[in-house]
């Protein structure tokens, strides 16, 4: 799905870090786990495209329709690759996702419960903040 692509394409951390980048990572993190569509949305740069021409308004209103069919959301990434030049940042990851979906008839059998992608993340600095520019990803077995 493509809202559980987007809201969890994040880094765990148990501490805050000090890089920007896994930062910026964390805060999307909490965020999706948070099922906060509207903060996940503020580490979004205003210019945010992602596959298949997704627009930041688009995304976010994705988002808060997934939100809402979910009682809860973890998130577990791996394989975390970041190359950073100067105030950007190319990131490469394997979000894997759970959620329970919230009891609802019709809901049981249609959400994934669990789901794995490969995500390509543009990030940089913009206005004195780290964003996601950019997002592609495809999903692979978890």
């Amino acid at each position: 799905m493509l809202a559980t692509a987007l809201a969890l394409a994040v880094v765990g951390c148990s501490q805050a870090p000090t890089d920007p980048v896994r930062a910026l990572l964390a805060d999307l993190e909490a965020a999706a786990e948070a099922r906060d569509a509207d903060r996940f949305a503020s580490c979004l740069s205003p210019a945010f495209t992602a596959d298949h021409g997704l627009t930041r308004a688009e995304a976010l209103a994705q988002l808060k329709r997934y939100f809402a069919l979910y009682e809860s959301v973890a998130v577990d990434v791996d394989e975390v690759e970041a190359e950073r030049e100067g105030d950007r940042a190319r990131v490469r990851c394997v979000v894997l996702t759970s959620g329970r979906a919230r009891r609802l008839p019709g809901l049981d059998g249609l959400l994934p419960p669990d789901e794995a992608f490969r995500f390509e993340l543009e990030v940089g600095q913009e206005g004195g903040a780290w964003l996601v520019r950019s997002a592609s990803w495809k999903p692979v077995e978890p």
